[in-house]
């Protein structure tokens, strides 16, 4: 029994869930507002510890010229000496440093360390350069000076910071350096893994970057940025900002949160879900037990439609016996006549007559027969024979009946087989069922040209396999039509206009007969161009080969000579009764008759016959029953079973009750003499 949600019972595990998910939304909200604020509270920390770090090493590498000036001034310029040796100290011990640098009183560059590479400054006068004003302000304030970033003369970029030197109660020049702050900038900035840093100088040029920052990318709040004051007379001011290095820098953090709140998320709905399930298992088993009440209730009425369907089936069964029975035993009476007829001297004019009357009956019985084996066929009471036949020999067999009528209508019939004779197991009424359907439907609907049965079999594994291929030059399928042409009730040409005749029962009883042997059929077909059907099907391999296959006539080897043979015939319809007996008079056999069974009964018992035709259905006592009295005390006797009854229940239930035989009305003469012979030829040699 499939779980059914009840959604009374869903409103208050919903309500858990909607109250555990609001919870979880609040602290991830809360946790996240949390986080942005402790990153903005680290952002603005660090840069303010970072920014006094970078401002403190600009100081340092600064200070180290104006000490080497306050030496000068305070030597009265007998320290001068030491130029070289200070000056080369001070490039040793401070990496900033790119030069130091002489300027006298006059503006000119006299002396600059190291000289090699800039050997183009020396002598160079800056009084005819941008920065000659600046200069002179600095040095009549005696206040340091530090350029913006700039291009130098001997080749790249640097600050120039001039530090003006006073002796003898004047200036005598400047102590300048060229300085690029990289170095110790980025021994300052070594450990920021997670932060970018941007200084820029007065003018907005970037002069040190680390980390690739991207300032614009950053709101304010996630920004730390300052400006120190570098040279107090001209109010010159650098800039520096920290940042996050990725644009995302609560990324790693959010999804730690994001983990928590899926966590979060998944413990309310097994929470929910637990509390459903148990809410609703509860009304579950309330409903279980509802329900096996009402199975209980469904069985007791599934027995009583079972009752009806088993008595409905029996009906039916009984009303394709009362049908067969009925619609054979006219049938019967009329084909019979027409046999006498035809042995009778009549005249020619009449015997035309005779023709379309014997066709006109067998095309009914066909039909009738076919309803019968769809009956079969559709209720699942198709049976199959398991007896050793070889199939290449039915085929010829089947080709040997069919040959003349087809040759009658100007048509040609080839048989491409072999003679092999090897044999299969299986049911061999049924294939020569399916044999002979196709090359009536072929037959029907091929005017001129001829039809081709090719047949091919190949032993493999202990199997018999059997391909078949029947080809005619007909009118073809259209291709909107040979999808449709194995359904019953279906012809090519339909309609009250259609030409050729047949009920569109064959086909389908072929394919349905292919299907329940395990085999397979289709058909390819052109319009105008004939049609191809193929089959397979396989067979366990049997142990010999037949080396004949026509049946031997027993009449044949002995004279069939059954004068004095006496039979009785226990039929209720007179006109049976009447042809039966005219046939076998034709064989020179005396018949007697009663109606029904118990005539039969007192018959056998005062009489000596030597067979007797009992009929199934009879007034006063049928006929199964007068063989089942007739067994008790006569065990020789020969009872053939001869009704229109064709049903396989009927048949099995009158071999069961005693007879030798079951013969279907009605039945040719040909084929009554032949089955009389196998059965009384023993009785006059006897």
């Amino acid at each position: 029994m499939s779980f059914k949600f009840s959604k009374k019972e869903l409103i208050f595990p919903l309500l858990v869930f909607i109250t555990l998910m609001v919870v979880a939304v609040i602290l991830w909200n809360k946790t996240l507002k949390t986080q942005k604020t402790l990153l903005k509270n680290e952002i603005q920390t660090s840069g303010l510890l970072r920014s006094q770090e970078f401002y403190t090493s600009i100081e340092n590498n600064i200070k180290a010229l104006e000490n080497l000036k306050q030496r000068i001034e305070m030597t009265n310029g007998g320290y001068f000496k030491y130029w070289e040796e200070d000056a080369q100290l001070i490039l040793d011990q401070n990496p900033s440093f790119k030069f130091v640098e002489w300027i006298d009183s006059s503006m000119v560059i006299s002396k600059i360390t190291p000289l090699k590479g800039n050997e183009a400054v020396v002598g160079l006068d800056i009084s005819k350069l941008y920065r000659a004003e600046e200069w002179r302000e600095h040095s009549q304030n005696s206040k340091t000076n530090i350029t913006a970033w700039v291009n130098l003369t001997q080749g790249g970029n640097a600050f120039l910071v001039d530090v003006p030197v006073y002796f003898d109660e004047k200036l005598q020049g400047t102590i300048t350096a060229g300085m690029d702050f990289t170095n110790p900038f980025n021994h300052l900035a070594s450990d920021l893994d997670v932060y970018a840093v941007e200084i820029r100088d007065e003018n907005g040029t970037i002069f040190y970057a680390h980390n690739n920052p991207r300032p614009s990318k950053f709101h304010e709040d996630y920004k730390y940025a300052t400006s120190f004051l570098v040279d107090s007379l001209d109010q010159q001011k650098w800039t520096f900002s920290l940042m996050p290095k990725h644009i995302d820098m609560l990324a790693d953090r959010k999804e730690t949160m994001f983990i928590a709140f899926v966590f979060g998320m998944l413990l309310s709905i097994v929470s929910s879900s637990l509390i459903y399930f148990y809410r609703a298992s509860r009304t579950e088993n309330k409903r279980y037990k509802e329900s096996i009440l009402k199975l209980r209730e469904l069985n007791r009425d599934l027995k009583k439609e079972q009752l009806k369907a088993q008595k409905a089936n029996r009906a039916k069964t009984e009303f394709v016996s009362n049908m067969s029975h009925e619609i054979r035993t006219p049938l019967n009476a009329i084909l019979g006549f027409i046999e006498v007829l035809k042995a009778s001297n009549i005249q020619s004019s009449l015997k035309e007559y005779l023709a379309l009357m014997d066709i006109s009956s067998k095309k009914l019985l066909l039909l009738v027969d076919d309803i019968l084996e769809i009956d079969k066929i559709e209720s699942g009471k198709s049976t199959f024979k398991n007896i050793s036949f070889s199939p290449s020999k039915e085929i010829a067999n089947i080709i040997s009946i069919y040959k003349p009528s087809i040759e009658q209508k100007g048509l040609y019939l080839q048989l491409d087989a072999p003679d092999s004779g090897i044999c299969g197991i299986g049911d061999m009424g049924k294939f020569g069922q399916i044999i002979t359907n196709l090359l009536r439907n072929a037959l029907k609907f091929t005017d001129k040209g001829g039809i081709h049965l090719a047949y091919h079999e190949k032993v493999l594994e202990n199997n018999l396999l059997v391909n078949l291929v029947i080809k005619d030059s007909g009118i073809g399928i259209p291709k909107n039509k040979i999808k449709t042409i194995f359904d019953r009730f279906t012809q090519v040409d339909s309609g009250i206009t259609k030409k050729h005749e047949g009920s569109g029962l064959g086909l389908y009883i072929t394919y349905n007969l292919v299907k329940l042997m395990g085999g397979h059929i289709e058909a390819e077909s052109l319009r105008n161009n004939g049609t191809e059907f193929q089959v397979s099907l396989q067979f366990p391999l049997a142990d010999y080969k037949q080396n004949a296959f026509k049946v031997i006539d027993i009449a044949s080897e002995k004279e069939a000579d059954l004068v004095g043979v006496s039979v009785l015939i226990v039929d209720d319809n007179k006109i049976n009764v009447i042809v039966l007996k005219k046939a076998l008079e034709t064989m020179g056999i005396k018949a007697h008759w009663v109606s029904d069974g118990e005539q039969a009964v007192a018959e056998v018992q005062k009489n000596a016959y030597d067979l007797v035709f009992m009929d199934i259905h009879m007034p006063v006592m049928d006929g199964l029953q007068a063989t089942k009295i007739i067994r008790k005390t006569n065990k020789d006797i020969v009872i053939m079973g001869f009704s229109a009854d064709v049903t396989r229940e009927t048949i099995e239930i009158a071999l069961e009750a005693g007879m030798n035989d079951y013969f279907t009305k009605p039945i040719s003469m040909d084929k009554l003499r032949q089955h009389l012979s196998n059965y009384l030829l023993n009785v006059k040699v006897s």
